[in-house]
């Protein structure tokens, strides 16, 4: 009875794919726009006639939408698998393709990014500002047991180890997330199944251990943080996208993450005093990715909470980690009034990626190959 279920099923997409074009392109040739078509033999010679014909089919094709996700709906029921964009593990676990690029594990890419990060610790220090980096895993390295055999479950764990070493090694104050989240995931999950982040969990987890760290770096006078329950979110995973559209979610038998949400309330009010008496309102600025700004993983309230001090969050989402902390240094709240301590959340898949560093200031090539070379000369003595 089964073989014969998984026998009819085999045929099921082609069927509805099939029967879908025939009664989509009978609609578009009864209302479609063809009559500006260049039907000649010249057209078609020269591949006009065939680019005109894309245009129609992308512009007027009915229901366009609405079938994408109802295919991508059904050929994930059926074959288990998603558009380029997504990686489906088992158990529908999703993980982003960026953290398989062939470039994850580059050592001259990991040396750049340990450059830039030194230079942003001189650029803040300059100011009398502490920086605090927070390495984040790979969700694939986390969670690898939820990979098939097919995809390299070790670059990003030991591309994550490389970097974590070369900048402790640089002198950088550095909190390894790794082992945290991977323990803590015995208990509950630390990234969410179908999108990229961490839960408020995974992210709670973090703001306690950087708690320990920036008390041995800085201080400030503390203020009384409460923490309290916000309500529930529930909300599509972004890498569902990369399957079919929400609204056939439940049809590709995806379920909505959950997440629940907490806010922290100052138990006292006021500035904060300086050691010099001056007021700071923030003495501690959080800078990152997606990670740190979506509300939803409540990460800044979670610092706020642990460190008993107010924290300004400029992280972006969208922009990697790169870019928030350029756009920050520049703007002339630093410049006015530099903070204490920045907290720099910084997610190692984004190393792979070319745009990572594309607003750090320009340095001489000499200058350049000088520091790469002095980071992969660290990185080779261990």
């Amino acid at each position: 009875m089964l073989s014969k279920m998984a026998n009819a099923s085999r045929y099921m997409l082609p069927v509805v794919f099939f029967g879908y074009a025939a009664a989509a392109n009978t609609s578009l040739f009864v209302s479609g726009d063809w009559k500006d078509l260049h039907a000649n033999l010249e057209g078609f010679l020269k591949g006009t006639v065939t680019r005109e014909v894309e245009e129609v089919y992308k512009t007027e094709l009915p229901h366009r939408q609405p079938s994408i996700g109802l295919l991508g709906a059904l050929r994930y029921q059926l074959l288990g698998v998603g558009k380029k964009g997504v990686v489906v593990g088992a158990d529908d676990w999703f993980f982003t393709n960026e953290e398989f690029l062939p470039q994850t594990n580059d050592p001259d890419r990991i040396a750049r990014s340990v450059e830039e990060i030194v230079r942003v610790r001189d650029r803040l220090a300059a100011h009398g500002t502490e920086l605090l980096l927070v390495a984040l895993p790979h969700k694939s390295d986390i969670y690898a047991e939820n990979l098939s055999g097919v995809f390299d479950k070790q670059a990003g764990h030991d591309q994550y180890r490389s970097f974590v070493q070369l900048v402790t090694q640089a002198g950088i104050n550095t909190v390894d997330s790794r082992p945290l989240l991977e323990e803590g995931k015995s208990e509950a999950r630390v990234f969410f199944k179908t999108d990229t982040h961490w839960t408020p969990f995974g992210a709670n987890l973090v703001a306690e251990k950087i708690a320990e760290a920036a008390g041995s770096l800085t201080s400030w006078e503390n203020t009384p943080y409460r923490l309290a329950e916000a309500g529930n979110v529930s909300f599509w995973g972004d890498l569902v996208s990369f399957v079919t559209d929400e609204d056939y979610g439940s049809l590709a038998g995806l379920d909505q993450e959950e997440a629940h949400l907490w806010q922290a309330s100052a138990e006292e009010t006021g500035g904060v005093a300086d050691l010099f008496g001056a007021e700071t309102e923030f003495p501690v600025v959080l800078v990152g990715s997606s990670y740190s700004a979506n509300t939803n993983w409540s990460f800044a309230e979670f610092l706020k909470a642990h460190m008993s001090v107010d924290v300004l969050n400029v992280a972006e989402e969208g922009q990697g980690p790169g870019t928030p902390m350029f756009n920050y240094l520049d703007s002339t709240e630093y410049e006015d009034q530099p903070p204490r301590l920045v907290i720099w959340e910084f997610p190692t898949r984004y190393i792979a990626q070319d745009l990572l560093w594309e607003k750090a200031p320009e340095l001489p090539a000499a200058a350049k190959l000088a520091g790469y070379a002095a980071a992969l000369e660290g990185r080779t003595a261990q």
